[in-house]
């Protein structure tokens, strides 16, 4: 199971344009990757993320300016 840390400056309303996202991906062995990836939403990011890694344990998302 991935965690989602959201750490993306929000706003009220969600849109589905797409974003830059930087996603940091910690895997069950400890190991740390960041990715660039372009997504929708944060939850969507992460998941982009946690494929191009694999083994992932829990992400953190920031998004990009």
């Amino acid at each position: 199971m991935t965690y989602i840390m959201n750490f993306a400056a929000s706003t009220t309303s969600r849109s589905n344009r797409i974003k830059e996202y930087q996603v940091e991906v910690i895997t069950y062995d400890g190991d740390s990757h960041t990715v660039y990836v372009e997504a929708r939403n944060e939850e969507e990011a992460s998941d982009k993320a946690a494929d191009m890694v694999g083994n992932a344990d829990y992400t953190m998302v920031y998004e990009v300016a």
